[in-house]
């Protein structure tokens, strides 16, 4: 039962209630935390549940972003509970939040993301359309030109022995790759990024064994471009995710790290 803060009679120190669970919520989350606001905002909270809510409730939380609560906090919930008895004072954080969360069915979280995390029967599903959107947009983005461009990791192109003109194809595609990170920070899907790499990984070890690293790189841009390459800025798209996907280590080989 979620709750707000309605007129001059504010929400009555209720910032939601699991009715089944009888417990009641309050939430503090500032900037930052200082231990002698965060015991006055429990004192007060806490007096101020027990006179408006307290025959529907037997737990009590003390929700924070704090991370971990000073001691001096603890001892004041500690000290409440003591003088409450059948009341139980819990304080959570990002740990107790995280394992209600893990908790949540598939309705659940298609209610809050709209998609769940890719399974492997979607990543095996992705085609070219999904693709697509992403190559578009990347399209038609302008890149700043004062923000500096990423570089071909170093050791890269040599540890999978690739050609010099691959190497100057995957530099191009740097250009543009910071365009990538962007686009997929604002997409409404937050797992389309990772189903995109899954895509890609799964086509890299499909060809790994069976050609050479600079027809495994041709047969990926194939693959990417798909049916509607030609356009310089469809190609240049291409050669931008690409290049994102080869500086992650999504697709290629890292290079050795160990010395002889």
């Amino acid at each position: 039962m979620s709750c707000r803060p309605w007129g001059n009679r504010g929400d009555k120190k209720n910032d939601g209630f699991l009715k089944s669970e009888r417990r009641l919520f309050q939430v503090y989350a500032p900037n930052e935390m200082t231990e002698d606001k965060a015991i006055k905002k429990i004192r007060e909270d806490f007096a101020g549940a027990l006179s408006h809510w307290n025959v529907d409730f037997d737990k009590w939380v003390f929700a924070h972003n704090a991370g971990r609560l000073p001691p001096h906090v603890h001892e004041e919930i500690l000290k409440l509970e003591r003088e409450n008895q059948g009341i139980r004072l819990e304080p959570w954080g990002f740990e107790e939040f995280r394992l209600v969360f893990r908790r949540l069915d598939r309705a659940d979280l298609e209610s809050w993301f709209g998609f769940v995390a890719p399974t492997a029967e979607t990543k095996t599903r992705l085609a070219f359309h999904d693709l697509r959107v992403v190559l578009e947009s990347i399209a038609l983005q302008k890149m700043n030109h004062d923000r500096p461009i990423r570089d071909v990791p170093p050791g890269k192109i040599e540890a999978n022995a690739l050609s010099e003109s691959i190497a100057r194809l995957l530099k191009e595609g740097m250009s543009k790759a910071a365009l990538v990170d962007e686009f997929f920070s604002k997409w409404r899907d937050p797992f389309f990024g990772e189903q995109i790499a899954g895509a890609f990984r799964k086509k890299y070890a499909s060809c790994r064994d069976l050609m050479t690293p600079n027809q495994i790189f041709h047969e990926i841009q194939v693959w990417a471009g798909g049916s509607e390459r030609g356009s310089a800025e469809h190609e240049l798209a291409v050669l931008t995710i690409m290049a994102y996907y080869f500086e992650r280590c999504e697709i290629f080989e890292e290079p050795r790290t160990d010395s002889l």
